[in-house]
């Protein structure tokens, strides 16, 4: 029997792989998505049949063997778990028990991942009845071997029990599908997503299958025969669907076993896998990710469409109220619907009408509406675009006081936005190939309006109070949205996208009849609008001329109340976890300093002073009975340093002031909301010091997201870190924060000696060799010392290595900067000689020509 069974595994294992083998090459052969699947469960069948007989003759004639789940559904990835059910009679032999553990035993030799149940059709009942994950799994099974009297007694027996607990199931099903969209990313065009989990993906599309089937008892394709779906609509979700599949194959194909995210490092294999090139300038993989956002966003549009049309079935008292609202629209419940599917052909500019409709008294749109949009979007025609009617809808849109970004999100899921703005279709989907941008381009853009239009609700997240306080200043909000959407919308057009960008807005702007004060605003903020933060991460914002050039450029205090506000929102909407306290402090530091300019105040004006002195007293009030001796040492912080952080980081700044007493001293500041660590190092200036500081935090797998220093008024110099763990979170662990203080005391220890940075290894990724490495003097960051800025791959050490480069050569870093951008850094340091004075032109360059050569990553990368 050995000799057997090990004949038997054997002649299995080879059957696998000639499978693996064969779904690989029709991969390589463009076979699609559909296919690849159904030829890997039918010859899972056959291998599982064979074994099953083989292997447990008795058990075979007796229990029916099931396939369940996606293996049920026929839907099987090379890699995917394999679902099987053991349906047993109700008394089983001692025989069976070991033949079955003969059966499993041969296939866990095969390494695959295998899910297995074994119970009678009692027990399958009643774990159905107390799971709802295997009663999906039931509602998708089918019989693979067997006399199958047992299979058709469990679906009788389902039958019932989905007739008794439809809604039941179908409000499981919506509970957790919110919770598996809340835990990928609440959005389908994130730039790593995930093909099964990710909304949009794969799971989403099995989910509505679930829901009709579980609500109608019939499949998909029948929603078209009851006028639920479209034709349209459900080819589409089925190339969706083969696309992903597709996707998910080459996936499981390259790695050579089960994952399901889409990571750059993947995007970049798939492309090649797929065949993909270069079109128009645009990279393969950005064209690849546009087919793939292209395809999700359908999925998107039709099953979110789906899930609205069973919500108001499963609670059809919520919508049982009509009220006709007039111009073809009606009111149910709390959904805008359409009198009749041909509201929009009598009257186009209803397209844009009934989203000013849907923002009163938080209304949305019911899925009747939805679809017949969508049906219906190609009225937006020149013509329409051209209309003064349809003009003064869409600025109605945007000047409404409630859910502006909901009606774009709408506009844009529906088409009407891609239609109406045409310049915008060519970013809808569009991914930018980096770790730093999130999103793909037009969820980015409207993420940025949510972030713009929640500034006006204070029971909102604050970002930056400076900007809650100046949105109430401005007379038209919807400028500034406009410039929202046009801000990034040259993204897929070759040049610089701020200039481009600037040309469409303009256009646009006279287009809908703004005036020519609003038109050139909205230009100018298009054109500018990564300015105001590159300045205030990469400048000396406490160098006069600096603010001057600035206050030059911008002009009036309106362009800064509105460009401050656009850069918030910017920065805002990047990603989850790209805002932070030190960018805010940094940007409300500029706009203070550039209003007094404005204002003709000069940067170290009167107001700076009453700022200055508030922000002290707030810190004092928190010191209690030390108010004193508190107030003693904050007076030596540089006025840009008080400026620079609130109150909750100036009390811990001053306690370490006060235990240092002149000398050397460290202080940990934890920023949970920030995500970040705070390390705060006072001590007596000496040369090399910021290099040996930064080369001892990066030595313990930290990662130093940002950092300034600051020459303090009693001859010391401030060196502030902001740092997280590997896994990108705030140091937690009190030992790890022991040992980081111990190599900083090391550094005090080791007094003027040299100490060269211990930098930790890395592995390259495929993000890190597309960054372009330069080095360059910023005349405009500081008129009193050089600011060298360095752009490279961000990696584990280098900006000790560059700050230990510049002390070799024996210039002073008097400061520096770090701003990430996700595989992209850019660090600048600003400098003097050995004299105090600026670098001369001929050491800049040589300076940056060894800076560039040391940022470079290995050759072999």
């Amino acid at each position: 029997m050995n000799h057997d069974i090990n004949e038997i595994k054997y002649d299995a294992k080879l059957t696998l792989q000639l499978l693996y083998d064969q779904v690989e090459e029709m991969f390589q052969q463009g076979v699609s998505g559909d296919v690849l699947m159904s030829h890997m469960c039918r010859g899972v069948d056959d291998l599982l049949v064979k074994l099953w007989q083989q292997s447990a003759p008795h058990a075979a004639a007796e229990i029916d063997l099931v396939a369940v789940g996606g293996y049920g559904r026929g839907e099987l990835a090379p890699q995917s778990d394999w679902d099987i059910w053991f349906l047993l009679p109700d008394q089983l032999s001692a025989e069976l028990e070991d033949e079955i553990q003969t059966f499993l035993y041969a296939l866990w030799d095969l390494n695959i991942k295998l899910g297995h149940a074994v119970r009678s059709v009692r027990e399958t009942i009643k774990h159905v009845k107390e799971d709802w994950d295997s009663a999906t799994a039931a509602m998708e099974s089918r019989l693979i071997c067997g006399h199958g009297e047992l299979y058709e007694n469990v679906q009788e027996k389902l039958k019932v029990f989905f007739k008794r607990r439809r809604k039941a199931f179908v409000e499981a099903k919506f509970a957790e599908l919110k919770t598996r969209h809340e835990r990928t990313g609440g959005t389908a065009f994130l730039m790593e997503p995930d093909i099964k989990e990710g909304q949009g993906g794969l799971r989403d599309i099995q989910a509505i299958f679930w829901i009709a089937k579980a609500w109608y008892n019939f499949e998909v394709e029948e929603l078209i025969d009851e006028q639920i779906i479209s034709s349209r609509e459900h080819d589409q979700l089925m190339a969706a669907q083969a696309f992903l599949w597709r996707c998910r194959a080459g996936l499981h194909l390259e790695n050579k076993r089960a994952g399901d995210r889409l990571g750059f490092e993947q995007q970049a294999i798939l492309t090649e896998a797929l065949g993909y090139t270069e079109v128009d300038t645009r990279p393969a993989v950005e064209v690849f990710m546009k087919d793939y956002f292209r395809h999700v966003g359908r999925v998107v549009r039709v099953t979110s469409m789906l899930l609205l049309h069973f919500q108001e079935r499963l609670h059809p008292q919520l919508f049982s109220f009509t009220h006709n609202l007039g111009d073809g629209f009606t009111l149910e419940g709390q959904r805008v619907g359409i009198e009749h599917e041909r509201v929009f052909k009598e009257e186009p500019l209803r397209l844009l009408r009934i989203f000013h409709v849907a923002q009163k008294d938080h209304r949305r749109l019911s899925s009747n509406a939805l679809r017949q949009m969508r049906e219906d979007v190609l009225l937006i025609d020149d013509g329409f675009r051209a209309d003064p009617d349809a003009h003064r809808s869409f600025l109605e849109i945007l000047r409404d006081k409630r859910n502006v970004a909901w009606a774009l999100k709408k506009m844009n899921d529906t088409g009407v936005l891609g239609r109406f703005i045409p310049e915008f279709r060519e970013v809808v989907g569009l991914g930018q190939f980096n770790r730093y941008h999130a999103y793909t381009v037009d969820e980015h853009t409207i993420r940025a309006v949510g972030e713009a239009r929640n500034m006006f609700h204070e029971e909102r997240e604050m970002r930056l109070p400076l900007a809650h306080e100046i949105c109430h200043k401005i007379s038209r909000p919807e400028v500034l949205y406009i410039a929202l959407i046009f801000h990034d919308i040259a993204k897929g057009v070759a040049g610089d996208h701020s200039e481009n960008g600037e040309k469409m807005a303009y256009q646009f702007c006279q287009r809908i009849g703004l005036n020519q004060d609003a038109t050139e605003l909205v230009a100018w903020l298009v054109k500018e609008h990564l300015y105001m933060a590159m300045l205030s991460q990469r400048s000396d914002l406490s160098d006069p001329e600096v603010i001057q050039t600035f206050a030059d450029k911008v002009g009036d205090m309106e362009r800064l109340d509105y460009l401050l506000l656009l850069t918030v929102a910017d920065i805002s909407a990047v990603g989850p976890s790209v805002w932070n306290d030190w960018k805010g402090g940094l940007l409300r530091q500029l706009y203070q300093a550039t209003q007094q300019v404005l204002m003709g105040e000069g940067v170290e004006g009167e107001v700076l002073k009453r700022r200055i002195g508030t922000r002290l007293e707030s810190t004092l009030i928190m010191a209690g009975k030390d108010q004193a001796a508190m107030k003693s040492v904050l007076e030596v912080l540089p006025w840009r340093c008080v400026m620079n952080f609130p109150p909750r980081h100036l009390y811990p700044m001053g306690k370490l002031l006060l235990s240092s007493a002149g000398s050397h001293g460290i202080e940990f500041v934890t920023d949970e909301i920030n995500a970040e660590t705070m390390v705060m190092v006072v001590a007596k200036a000496r040369t090399g010091l910021f290099a040996a500081l930064t080369g001892c935090i990066a030595s313990g797998h930290i990662n130093i997201m940002a950092a300034q220093a600051y020459e303090l008024l009693d001859g010391r110099i401030l060196d502030i870190f902001h740092i997280q763990d590997a896994e990108g979170d705030a140091l937690s662990q009190q030992g790890d924060m022991q040992r980081l203080q111990e190599r900083i005391n090391s550094v005090f220890e080791s007094g003027d000696r040299h100490v060269r940075p211990s930098i930790p290894k890395y592995k390259p990724t495929l993000l890190m060799g597309e960054v372009t490495v330069h080095a360059r003097e910023l005349s405009h960051a500081s008129s009193h010392q050089t600011a060298i800025e360095v752009t490279a791959a961000d990696r584990p050490g280098l900006l000790a290595e560059l700050a230990d480069e510049i002390t070799e050569l024996g210039y002073d870093i008097r400061g520096a900067t770090i701003s990430t951008f996700g595989e992209r850094v850019v660090d600048v340091f600003f400098l003097r000689d050995k004299e105090s004075q600026r670098l001369s032109t001929n050491e800049v360059e040589l300076l940056c020509s060894k800076l560039v050569t040391l940022a470079q990553l290995p050759e072999d990368t």
